[in-house]
């Protein structure tokens, strides 16, 4: 503020003096509208909310490839178990259902706790901040609703193309492995 009223006052001190009559004495003065204030806000708040949602979209796909990364770990280290449970009778469609069942459970506690820390978060966190009066905070799930039929999808998908792929070996080249 400091800064543009020197601007201003240089800017009277070199201008040529102003017609007092009409509006050109108003020109020099540096004016900024409740319009130009409200649109200035309006794009700060779309770029935080830009840079907000980019850092939401890369720790999500973390995430993701995080419990995808899980889930094939222990099913590929497991094959040999797999196979001794498929020698004592277990049929492959017993066998897949348990693993997909595995997944659901994953995605389940993932999702609970998920929820959980975002009411926490929310209900101390944010409502802290916001406690002045001088910002609203608005909190939704939405985020959170389009995420859940995504993990249930990969925890239904990811043991079941597993699953196919360690049933491409034999039983006994299972049983052998170390």
């Amino acid at each position: 503020m400091r800064r543009a009223l020197r601007e201003a006052a240089m800017f009277w001190l070199s201008a040529p003096p102003p017609n007092r009559g009409g509006m050109q004495f108003f020109r020099y003065l540096p004016v900024e509208s409740r319009k130009t204030m409200a649109e200035q806000y309006e794009t700060e708040r779309r770029s935080a909310a830009v840079m907000g949602n980019a850092v939401s979209v890369v720790i999500a796909m973390v995430g993701i490839l995080n419990f995808v990364n899980s889930m094939v770990t222990a099913i590929v280290s497991r094959r040999r178990e797999f196979a001794m449970m498929q020698s004592v009778g277990m049929t492959q469609k017993q066998l897949c259902r348990m693993l997909v069942c595995e997944g659901l459970a994953y995605a389940a506690i993932t999702l609970a706790v998920s929820y959980f820390i975002s009411f926490l978060a929310v209900g101390i966190g944010i409502r802290a901040m916001t406690e002045g009066g001088f910002t609203t905070f608005h909190f939704t799930l939405l985020p959170l609703q389009i995420c859940t039929p995504i993990l249930l999808l990969f925890a239904v998908l990811i043991p079941f193309w597993c699953f196919k792929n360690v049933e491409k070996q034999s039983i006994v080249e299972r049983l052998r492995m170390e």
